[in-house]
Order: structure tokens, then sequence, then C-alpha cells
């Protein structure tokens, strides 16, 4: 009975420890519990932190980018370019759709926006003047702006990514184009995407589920395929998207394994972009060439850099060696690795090799273009042209800032950043001075203001790489005050012929006597204007024009222009 009482208090003794224990292990449970809960709480805030101040940065540079390309929007002239735009996309939607999948094929998907857009514009009973056509342009450029931050935020830090941004925003070449009515500005903002996209699945970040790689392929297929559709010279780019990744995967580093992991994914959306612009290949074939371009020699390169520094060398050289220093820590970085010297350079070079996968991207984003259009233009297709080569600007720009992430000491970071973005601002305004291409605006509201009910308009010369009817045409549409070319215009265009009115005597009618004496019967006034001569032949063959008129009508009055010269005849 002893024993048993002994055994029995030893039981209870057992149990009552046992529950001590596990009361100590739920409580010590629910202690670990509610700290991983709150360390999950604490990350899931900070990440939202992130987030929210990255897109408050996001937006603060893209409003400071519109504000940039809205400064004087409308204050330069249209040139012929932006004109051809303006009244090819005014064109009813049959014939519009006609032309762009035939004649010009170039530049669909912007002619249709740009149709939209007038549309839309018209019916808010908004005139389609220069501030109106070109604000498209001004507002993909500056939502351009924040895709090259968040390109620089994503792969080289918030400072760097706001540096590459700023640079870009206030940069020479991609102004012109953020204040024009072409099709550039989608173009780059498209690539852009794509590039954020594409990087997103070669370079994923941890915790990367197969959702959001379908979602990034999705949004790569997309912006690539309306980049294509945009502007031709996108194909380029695309070539430059293939070498790149190709590179990723041979390149040695922890990213490696990764990057190899998503080549059927890269595969899939490369194969469906290519078919999705098969339409755009086939017509390309027959549409407009680019023999007009010359064929370009070792100065035109340089000529490229000269004005995407705004013809300032002290930025142009200041741009270059940032990007040289950015190289040469990277590549210090990754050399000096498990050597002697290791130890000396890490201080300045610690981390840097961690950009290598994007300095190369950006790399291949910046230098293909140029060559592959380079070499190709040395025969029979010419591609190599300052505003098809705008698509480098953003890749110059974070391959700028790159130095400002590669570099270790705070100081000279921000000495450095003080440096570019300095320079860069002094240069900006050097656009706005020179904004103008061809002042069109000065001699049609001289016409105007001279025009007269019955007067006729004969413009010399419309064949459509000269396009002087184009160019006039829009300044009578978009500040309508009765003046009008009338049916019987010698050499007039037609834009549902997409040639001349009348095929039998073609644009060269303008400039034929017989016409002009038989167009004078029937107006009291002839309005003469001569712009955009071809060459030296036309040229004459316009003065002989001008100089029979004078022989045979009154010249009451005259403007004359850099760009185009307007008389006046009583008849």
């Amino acid at each position: 009975m002893a024993q048993a009482d002994r055994i029995i208090k030893k039981t209870d003794s057992q149990d009552s420890i046992d529950a001590i224990e596990s009361k100590n292990t739920i409580a010590t449970t629910h202690t670990i519990g509610e700290r991983n809960t709150a360390t999950l709480w604490q990350r899931s805030l900070s990440y939202a932190q992130r987030s929210s101040s990255t897109l408050l940065l996001c937006g603060g540079l893209i409003l400071v980018a519109l504000a940039l390309n809205i400064y004087r929007l409308g204050a330069p002239s249209l040139w012929f370019d932006e004109a051809f735009s303006v009244e090819l996309a005014r064109q009813p939607l049959p014939v519009l759709w006609r032309i762009i999948f035939g004649p010009e094929p170039n530049m669909e998907l912007y002619y249709l926006l740009l149709h939209g857009w007038l549309i839309m514009t018209a019916a808010l009973g908004l005139p389609p003047v220069e501030w109106i056509v070109r604000l498209p342009s001004a507002l993909c450029a500056a939502l351009g702006t924040g895709l090259v931050f968040l390109l620089g935020r994503r792969y080289l830090g918030r400072s760097a990514g706001i540096v590459a941004a700023l640079l870009y925003a206030l940069n020479y070449l991609q102004l012109i184009y953020a204040q024009q009515t072409r099709s550039y500005a989608l173009q780059l903002m498209l690539l852009c995407i794509s590039w954020l996209a594409l990087l997103a699945i070669c370079l994923p970040v941890a915790n990367t589920t197969r959702r959001t790689q379908r979602w990034w392929l999705v949004l790569y297929i997309v912006s690539m395929t309306l980049a294509i559709y945009a502007h031709l010279f996108s194909f380029l780019v695309l070539g430059a998207q293939v070498v790149a990744y190709g590179g990723l995967c041979l390149m040695p580093g922890r990213w490696r394994a990764a990057t190899r992991q998503q080549w059927w994914v890269l595969l899939g959306g490369l194969v469906l972009t290519g078919l999705l612009c098969i339409p755009m290949l086939l017509e390309s074939q027959q549409g407009a060439k680019t023999g007009w371009l010359p064929v370009p020699h070792l100065t035109e390169l340089w000529s490229l850099f000269v004005i995407i520094s705004g013809s300032n060398p002290r930025y142009l050289l200041i741009v270059l060696s940032a990007i040289l220093l950015g190289l040469g820590i990277i590549a210090l970085s990754f050399v000096g690795r498990g050597t002697h010297y290791a130890k000396r350079t890490i201080r300045w070079t610690q981390g840097a090799t961690d950009y290598l996968p994007f300095a190369w991207a950006m790399l291949c984003w910046f230098v293909l273009p140029i060559v592959v259009s380079y070499l190709v233009s040395q025969g029979s297709l010419r591609l190599f042209s300052t505003r098809y080569l705008v698509v480098v600007v953003p890749p110059l720009c974070l391959l700028a800032a790159l130095c400002i992430a590669a570099l270790r000491w705070l100081p000279l970071r921000a000495l450095l950043a003080l440096v570019l973005l300095g320079c860069a601002v002094l240069v900006t305004p050097h656009y706005y001075q020179n904004a103008q291409v061809e002042d069109w605006s000065s001699a049609v509201h001289w016409l105007q203001a001279r025009y007269q009910p019955g007067d006729g308009l004969v413009c010399y010369d419309n064949e459509m790489n000269q396009g002087c009817q184009t160019a006039v045409e829009y300044y009578l549409q978009a500040y309508p005050t009765g003046a009008h070319f009338t049916a019987d215009t010698p050499g007039l265009f037609s834009w549902e012929k997409f040639g001349p009115a009348n095929a039998q005597s073609g644009f060269l009618a303008a400039l034929d006597p017989q016409a002009l004496t038989t167009f004078a019967d029937h107006h009291a006034h002839i309005i003469m204007i001569v712009g955009r001569i071809p060459d030296a032949q036309g040229a004459a063959r316009a003065q002989q024009t001008l100089h029979w008129l004078d022989q045979h009508y009154h010249l009451t009055d005259q403007f004359q222009s850099s760009t185009v010269t307007v008389h006046y005849y009583t008849t």
C-alpha cells in the first residue's frame, strides 16, 4: 500500500510537471506566433510605406517632366512632318485605314490614337491648334520619365533612379520629340515598359510568384508589340533584348540560374510578339522607304552624340565619363573578387557586381541599335537617323546614373549627381531657343490676313516628301478664316488618292503657265506659295514660274522666310 501510494504520488507529481510544461509550451508558442505576426505586420507596413514613397516620387518626377514638356508647347510652328501627322489623322477612318495599311505603314498605332484624340478634342470644342495636337506626345514623354525612374529604382536604387529620370526629362533630344506631333514619345514609353517587364522576367526579385511572372509576360508582349506598331525601328530594340537575355544566361553570377529558368517564358513571348507583328511586316515591304536618308559616315556617329548632349561638348564629356566610371567600378568589383586586391577595393566596390546584369542590358539597349542601324544603312535600307535613335536616350541616362549607385562614398555620389543634373539644366534652355524647325504659321497667317473671297491658292512643291500644301492646309484648318484650296487648284494634293488630284497633270501643274492662266481666269487674286523645294532644279523651275507671273500679273505683296515664300498677285 505504501509503495502504491508512492507510485500514485509520483504519477500525480509527473502530471503536474507535464501540465506546467504544456502550459509553458503553449505560452511560448503564442509568444513566438505573436512575434512572427508582429514581424510580418511590420514588414508589410514597411513595404507599403516604401511602395507609397516610390509612387509619390514617380508621380513627382512625372509632373516635373510634364512641366518641361508643356512649356512653350504651342509656341513653335508645326513643321511638315507634324502637319502630315495631323492632316493624315484628320481624314475619315476608311481613308486613314487604307493609307496606314498601304503606302504609309509606319507609325500606324500613333495615327490611330491621334485620330481618336482629334475626334475627342473636336467634340469638346477645342480646335486642333499646336498645343492640342502635341499634348499626347508630351503626356507620353512624361510617363516615360516615370518609367525610367522605376527601372532605375528597381535595379540601381532610389537615388540613381531619380538622377536617371531627371537626366531623361531634361535631355535635349528627348524634349524635341516630347513636343512634336510624331510617334517617338509613344514609342519610347512603350519600349521602357517592355524593358521593365523583360528584366522583371529575367531577373525576378525574391518571392516572385508564377502568377506575377505571367502578368509580366503579358505586359511585355503587349508593350513590345505596340512599340513595333508605333514605329518599325523598335525591331532593332527587340533584337537588343534578345542579345541582352543571351548574355544574362551566360554571365557568371548568382542570377544566372534564375535567368536560365525563364528561357521558355521569353521564347513564348518572342514567338507571340512576332506573330502579332506579321501584318506590320507584310505592309512594310510595300510601304514608304527611307531612301531619303543619306549613307551615314563616322561623322554622323559623332553628330548623334552632339545632338543628344544639346551641342554641349562639356556635358557630353561629363556624361560619358560618368558611364565609364560606373562600368569601371563594376568591372573592378567583378575582377577583384578572390584576389589579393580584393581587400583594397572592397571598400569602394562592395556590392557593385549586383549591378552587372542591369548594366549589360542597358549597354545592349544603347549600343546595338546604333551599331546595327549604322551598318545596315551602308546598303540600300537606311535606318541611321537621329529621330530613330532617340530610342537610346533612356539607357544612356540609366548608364550615366549607374555610377551613382556603384560608388560607396556618399559625398562623392552627391557631388557627381549635382554635376550631372547641373549640366543638364544648363543645356535644356538651348532646346527651347531652337525648338522651331520650320515656320509655316507666320506665312499662313500673313496670307489669311490678305485673302478675299474668290481668291485662289496655289502651292509648290506638293510631293509627299515636301508637302507644301499639307503644311499650309493644317494652319488653314486650325485657324479657319475662310481661306482654302479650291478644287481647280493646279497641282492639288488629294488624300483620297494619296497623290495628285489630277493624275494627268500631276504636282508640276502648279508651275505650268497654261494651268495658271486658266486658274487666273476664275480668281481675282492668285496667292502663290512656294516651300520645301527638293533640289536646285526645282528651285530654278519655281523661279521661272514666279518670273512669268511677275510679267503677266501685278505683284501686290509678298512674304518671305527661310521656310516659305508667298506671292500675292492681282489678276
